[in-house]
């Protein structure tokens, strides 16, 4: 089954976290797609970095840009299976400004203050402070 948490314009998700809405829903809708009980830093996480990304959108004058938050996309496979690509953070979809068309962007947040590529040649890898393993880059 896919997942998709949340689709709103950032100015409304700002307005749901005003309400105290926003981590709630978010943490039930988390339950719905079988993830169990969101952790702790999930639910900062969600409260911080979301509500931080719609703000600046919003202070843009970009607050009508739709947020699709948490989704796993599914890509067509070869044999006509739909397999499961990683999970995206954050989608934004809106219309250029000057252009009209159609903007997309992927979005991965993090709470990392620092990193450090661990192969500069591919910088497939980071390492981050605290985190004994590197972790896949997120660009990636």
């Amino acid at each position: 089954m896919s997942m998709l948490l949340l689709r709103l314009a950032a100015r409304d998700l700002l307005a749901v976290n005003a309400r105290r809405r926003l981590v709630p829903h978010l943490a039930a809708r988390w339950v719905h797609f079988q993830r169990g009980e969101s952790s702790d830093g999930e639910r900062s996480a969600w409260a911080r970095s979301l509500v931080s990304l719609a703000e600046d959108l919003v202070a843009a004058g970009r607050g009508n840009v739709e947020m699709i938050v948490e989704c796993s996309p599914t890509v067509a496979a070869t044999e006509g299976v739909a397999k499961n690509h990683g999970q995206i953070d954050v989608v934004l979809v809106g219309r250029h400004p000057v252009e009209g068309t159609l903007s997309v962007q992927l979005v991965e947040l993090k709470q990392w203050s620092s990193v450090t590529r661990v192969e500069a040649a591919t910088a497939d890898l980071v390492y981050v402070p605290g985190e004994e393993k590197p972790f896949l880059h997120p660009a990636l």
